[in-house]
């Protein structure tokens, strides 16, 4: 039998401790967002931003030999990577890329999980980190991709369309499917916003930059952001068909959507300017690298 006076202790008992769980959950929090917040997080970015520079640098190579009849192949991150680790000496340039993605892929993980950005909560913060969880994912995968190549994985040919006919199969497959060609649709156009409007340069410390470095910065960030832009469209309208059709074969992925720009008429101008553009986007992930303000 518990008396009045002892339920009364009781209850307050349990709600000292409710209030003492809810207490350490705030401060965990607290901890946390202050983490994301600390420079350690902004190198990371600046990492993952150098490794995402090069690894796209590699693909518009290749890609610009396919173009020119000189050899090369169209193909996407994870081929490139394959493709570093052909040779031996190439394996640490392997190495190091995959730390600079699983770095990349915190930093945006900071960003959309912790808003080390300051976005906020509204509509408008909540879409742009949305975007960047996409994005750290992406890279985590890519991340994890790259460990499975140093540990003697190699892609597969038509990797994407094992990957689409595999989610095609699940219960609400096609819908998720077409979710996925929605996001690149979405991101695709906020990332030809950002570039025509030059607002990728709010994150940029223009202060450091002299005049000269400023215009090449601004050149690079816009035809880059387009070009990743197209890339992106091509490779979120073959999947959207895929939904549609409900049929695996037409999804492709960076590698692929190259190789449909090399088959459309004037194919090899058309991917020779695309190839170019994604180099140049290289070089601006490079500029980020230094001047980003993470």
């Amino acid at each position: 039998m518990v008396f009045p006076a002892q339920g009364a202790r009781h209850l307050a008992g349990l709600r000292a401790r409710e209030g003492g769980d809810a207490n350490a959950m705030s401060s965990a929090a607290a901890k946390a967002r202050h983490s994301a917040r600390s420079p350690w997080v902004g190198y990371l970015g600046r990492a993952g931003l150098a490794a995402q520079g090069v690894c796209f640098g590699i693909v518009g190579v290749l890609a610009i030999a396919v173009a020119t009849d000189t050899g090369g192949e169209t193909t996407d991150p994870e081929g490139a990577l394959a493709a570093l680790a052909r040779h031996g000496w190439t394996k640490a340039l392997l190495v190091l890329l995959t730390v600079g993605f699983a770095a990349y892929a915190v930093w945006r993980y900071a960003q959309a999980l912790l808003d080390r950005g300051g976005m906020g909560a509204d509509a408008g913060g909540i879409a742009r980190r949305t975007i960047q969880f996409g994005q750290g994912t992406i890279y985590a995968f890519l991340a994890w991709g790259a460990i499975r190549i140093l540990l003697g994985s190699r892609p597969r040919p038509g990797e994407p369309h094992r990957a689409t006919a595999g989610v095609l199969g699940w219960p609400a497959g096609r819908e998720l499917v077409g979710a996925a060609a929605a996001f690149l649709v979405v991101v695709a156009g906020v990332t030809a916003y950002w570039a025509v409007t030059g607002r990728f340069k709010e994150s940029l410390a223009t202060g450091e930059m002299s005049r000269r470095m400023e215009r090449i910065v601004s050149i690079s960030g816009v035809v880059g952001l387009c070009s990743l832009a197209v890339v992106l469209i091509i490779v979120a309208w073959f999947l959207l068909k895929a939904a549609i059709e409900f049929e695996a074969a037409p999804a492709v992925g960076i590698g692929g959507a190259l190789a449909r720009l090399a088959r459309a008429p004037y194919g090899s101008w058309v991917l020779g300017a695309t190839a170019a553009g994604l180099i140049i986007f290289a070089v601006f992930d490079l500029l980020q690298a230094r001047y980003h303000e993470a």
